[in-house]
């Protein structure tokens, strides 16, 4: 009898590698206390110089709460508002105390998936116009209610390649989850730290509505980029340095302070990509209430502080094929 034998392309490859067989990642929508969100640029891995969310791939017995918590806690430093509950089917097999020794100083009796006490809420105060005037400006803006760590949708991404790769790529199924991180009233400013120098360069707190416009105009970008390759063309540059020139324009557009209209303060940004997502504005009138007024003007530093750390880097393709596939996705 012949003995039958694996092709050696397939035996020959580890089966973690996404080229051969799917991939489980986990990717956390990180929410702060003003509901931005944190990027980091990758480096080092899939995806180099793309801008991703916290998150890393799914080990073997984990749930998808003690994934998102582990990888962003390694990543960042940051630890998460706990799930309000857990799935019933994962109350028959908790997690072994060891997945959650990374909390460091939490104790492993109550992990930060337990339904333990939260600490104080940041927007419980019974009288917030008396303590407003010893505040900062960035203590004028309320603080948005926590959300707790909580299963958003999967993606299922297929045939990713990074910038000159051959072959059919990577195949990864991403299972994104949101939260926001935990109040500590000792620190009230979440900052995320670079707990990983070989996997992320840093880490930026991003408005939501930055993030989205930035996808839509990348999945454009890359459908030009498809219709091109029907023809039997290519366009001139990659999408990397199609996007850096848009952001620079934009910066050049933005700093022309002769043209009201067209100045940082247009009521819709409408580029080359044709995304409608509208951009905060100097131009705005002023409003009544002091509080919207300091709110528009960290909007607008964010954006500024956003497109300076993103530099024209495109974002990991499953965030934008998430964000694309998902028009109603609700983060905040």
């Amino acid at each position: 009898m012949q003995a039958h034998t694996m092709s050696p392309s397939i035996s020959s490859q580890p089966v973690s590698d996404a080229t051969v067989v799917p991939r489980v990642g986990v990717a956390v929508f990180v929410l702060n206390e003003k509901g931005h969100v944190l990027i980091g640029r990758r480096t080092g891995s899939h995806g180099a110089g793309t801008l991703a969310l916290p998150g890393g791939h799914l080990e073997l017995h984990e749930s998808f709460y003690d994934c998102a918590a582990r990888e962003t806690f390694e990543e960042t430093g940051l630890v998460l508002e706990p799930p309000q509950s857990q799935a019933q089917s994962e109350l028959l097999v908790p997690s072994p105390p060891s997945l959650h020794a990374h909390l460091g100083p939490q104790s492993p009796s109550q992990p930060i998936l337990a339904s333990t006490a939260l600490s104080p809420s940041p927007f419980d105060s019974a009288s917030p116009s008396a303590a407003a005037a010893s505040k900062p400006l960035d203590d004028l803006v309320p603080r948005i209610p926590p959300t707790p760590l909580q299963f958003l949708t999967a993606q299922n991404s297929v045939r990713m390649k990074d910038y000159g790769e051959k072959g059919n790529g990577k195949h990864y199924v991403t299972i994104f989850m949101k939260a926001s991180v935990r109040y500590d009233p000792e620190n009230p400013v979440a900052q995320a730290q670079i707990m990983e120098p070989s996997k992320c360069l840093g880490w930026c707190w991003i408005p939501v509505s930055y993030l989205f416009r930035a996808a839509h105009r990348q999945q454009e970008l890359q459908l030009l980029q498809l219709a091109a390759a029907s023809e039997g063309r290519s366009l001139p540059v990659s999408i990397d340095k199609l996007l850096e020139a848009e952001s620079l324009a934009q910066a050049l557009q933005e700093a022309d302070e002769t043209d009201p209209v067209s100045s940082f303060g247009s009521p819709t940004t409408t580029g080359p990509m044709g995304s409608s997502i509208r951009r905060p504005s100097v131009a705005s009138p002023p409003h009544a209430n002091g509080h919207q007024d300091v709110q528009s003007a960290q909007e607008i530093l964010a954006w500024a502080e956003a497109d300076d750390f993103a530099r024209g880097a495109p974002l990991f393709q499953p965030l934008v094929n998430v964000i694309i596939d998902h028009p109603g996705l609700q983060l905040a």
